[in-house]
């Protein structure tokens, strides 16, 4: 009889905390207007919990007095374009604070990493973001979980409808 009280107790108590967890949790769906610092305009991102990292839309890429070999700029500045989907454009500089590898349907690609304050729905975090040509994509942001981690619950049925709110 004791271990079944234990069982129950045990059970009741994680439905507490899973309960606590969940409601300091902001709802966010597959895609969401996302505001960049230092852009003067939203993006309509994707969310995307299978990706670990933050990634945008970065053309016209150079690197102040840079390297032919990326590592070696770790530490540099990096201006890059940046583009929403209706063609708004802007330009950002940034120091590159890593190098990182990735891999994806597309294959294995070393990109630059900056750090970008990123708000959605009262949320600000600066996080590490990668930079990526993303010309053929819909989406000129792309938001991982570094961004996603510990205050957003996704609901793949919301979306943001193109006139910057949610349907």
């Amino acid at each position: 009889m004791k271990s079944i009280v234990t069982i129950i107790s045990l059970f009741l108590l994680s439905i507490t905390v899973a309960s606590v967890s969940f409601a300091q949790k902001t709802v966010i769906g597959e895609t969401a207007w996302i505001g960049v610092e230092g852009i003067p305009f939203n993006f309509l991102a994707r969310i995307d919990t299978g990706a670990r990292t933050t990634s945008i839309h970065a053309i016209d890429v150079k690197v102040v007095d840079g390297s032919i070999n990326p590592e070696e700029n770790v530490g540099k500045t990096v201006s890059f374009r940046t583009l929403s989907r209706e063609g708004k454009s802007t330009i950002l500089t940034r120091p590159i604070v890593k190098v990182s590898t990735v891999t994806n349907s597309q294959g294995t690609e070393q990109r630059y990493v900056v750090s970008l304050l990123i708000a959605c729905n009262d949320v600000e975090k600066e996080v590490e973001v990668n930079l990526r040509n993303r010309t053929a994509m819909t989406y000129k942001l792309l938001i991982g979980r570094n961004w996603l981690t510990r205050d957003f619950l996704v609901d793949v049925d919301l979306k943001a409808d193109d006139n910057g709110g949610a349907k």
